[in-house]
């Protein structure tokens, strides 16, 4: 049977383990991982930090620092978040046309400086400008993340890496987070004078960069394997698209995630900031310890994936997370919403590796970059609409509604998933053992 679901001819043999243990196993999937996979490992460290830092921070750097309210940061956000859906599939394209390395190497660059400049200046046209920008390049880099994972692996190891991936930049996510939350009062007490407290945000702001910008130096250490005929180059055109049906479906579902989430993800640090008072610190622990959350869950998810297979167990953990966005919403204290929050955001997220392996399986090999941008686009260009809608919401004292415009878009679009996949994993399968059982030679 020829193969028809973006298979690469490497992946039709699977490697023993030599453990029967689970621990075992996966310790040997890790192992097996290649120079390339590795190097983007480390730059995932750093970028991890990188991430923690500014998520924690440069939100509340906005409210407490700068004086703005809700309504411009979250205008901030939307043009962020609206660049990167924008530029989504041209930026896959780009992938495609100029390679991974060299995409990752472009991205991280310029959207640092861009960073650069966010946390020079308090002129509202340059915030918003150079937000917009930091997006728009930005997504080149995040487009070739799961393109080059899929290239650098065997299927065995696969989900594996996607999973090791998340969960570093998890876990250095949540060092980030610390640091955001307790370097801006350490800088701010060696500095004295009226702006010691902006100087502190823009010190820890500036030290998130640095970090970014040092990830570029495992990446340029990566050896870019060569296109062979198996992957023509798209040639920045979407030619080469067959799978139509196929990305519709991601892009529909993806899109429905990416509007719920917009009500309220990008805008937790600002909701436990207004509706609990929660200082800084208290924000910074909040998100460090739902980074060991989802580090532990993302970790998990490989053997979810095995036991139940890739799309139910990506249905499984979204389903499961949506009474706890409901219980964010509903509590009066601050430590029954963060806890509902750890459970949400490590459910959640779990799927998260899950999907983007199996999205890349189920598409050509010419149109794993393309698709990532669809992605991309289709996940953020509704997210900044439901950002804009969110804060004006929260502007207005309402912390409740978001979290359940947010638990209905989630439950249609985990609906979906099932209802538009739950067929093609099986079909996959079937073929992969047709093809490790029929006789030599047979076409």
């Amino acid at each position: 049977m020829k193969k028809e679901i973006g298979e690469e001819a490497e992946d039709t043999a699977i490697k023993p383990l030599p453990s029967n243990s689970s621990l075992g196993g996966y310790i040997h999937r890790i192992r097996v991982f290649s120079l390339n996979a590795k190097l983007f490992l480390a730059s995932s460290i750093l970028n991890g930090i990188s991430f923690g830092i500014w998520n924690t921070i440069f939100n509340l750097y906005l409210k407490w620092g700068l004086a703005f309210e809700a309504d411009f940061i979250s205008q901030v956000l939307f043009l962020n978040t609206a660049a990167t859906g924008l530029i989504a599939i041209p930026a896959g394209l780009l992938c495609e046309g100029i390679g991974r390395k060299k995409s990752f190497l472009l991205g991280t660059f310029v959207s640092n400086l861009f960073g650069l400049v966010q946390t020079s200046t308090a002129n509202h046209a340059l915030l918003l400008g150079t937000s917009f920008a930091s997006g728009l390049f930005g997504t080149i880099s995040w487009v070739a993340n799961a393109p080059f994972m899929m290239e650098n692996s065997q299927q065995e190891e696969r989900t594996y890496l996607f999973s090791v991936s998340w969960a570093l930049m998890t876990i250095f996510s949540l060092i980030g987070n610390l640091l955001g939350g307790f370097l801006p009062d350490s800088f701010a007490s060696m500095i004295s004078g009226a702006e010691a407290k902006i100087l502190g945000y823009r010190l820890t702001l500036f030290f998130s960069i640095v970090c970014g910008l040092t990830a570029l130096l495992p990446l340029s250490l990566i050896k870019e394997r060569k296109i062979t005929d198996q992957i023509e180059r798209l040639s920045f055109s979407l030619k080469g698209i067959k799978s139509y049906s196929v990305i519709s479906k991601l892009v529909l579902t993806a899109g429905l995630i990416g509007l719920g989430a917009g009500y309220i993800v990008p805008l937790f640090n600002v909701f436990f900031a207004s509706k609990f008072m929660a200082t800084d610190e208290q924000v910074g622990v909040i998100f460090a310890l739902g980074q060991i959350a989802l580090a532990i869950g993302t970790l998990l998810a490989p053997m979810i994936s095995d036991k139940f297979g890739k799309v139910r167990a990506v249905v499984l953990c979204q389903f499961i997370s949506i009474p706890f966005i409901s219980l964010i919403a509903l509590s009066s204290t601050l430590g029954l919403a963060s806890s509902a929050y750890l459970v949400r955001g490590a459910l959640m997220n779990m799927a998260g590796p899950i999907g983007s392996a199996f999205a890349m399986e189920i598409v050509k090999p010419t149109e794993r970059a393309t698709t990532s941008g669809f992605q991309i686009m289709a996940d953020n260009i509704p997210r900044a609409v439901g950002v804009i809608l969110g804060g004006q919401i929260m502007s207005l004292g309402d912390y409740a509604s978001p979290f359940f415009f947010t638990s209905a878009f989630y439950s249609i679009s985990c609906t979906l998933y099932f209802v538009f996949f739950r067929k093609t994993e099986r079909k996959m399968a079937q073929e992969k053992f047709e093809d490790l059982h029929r006789p030599d030679g047979e076409a």
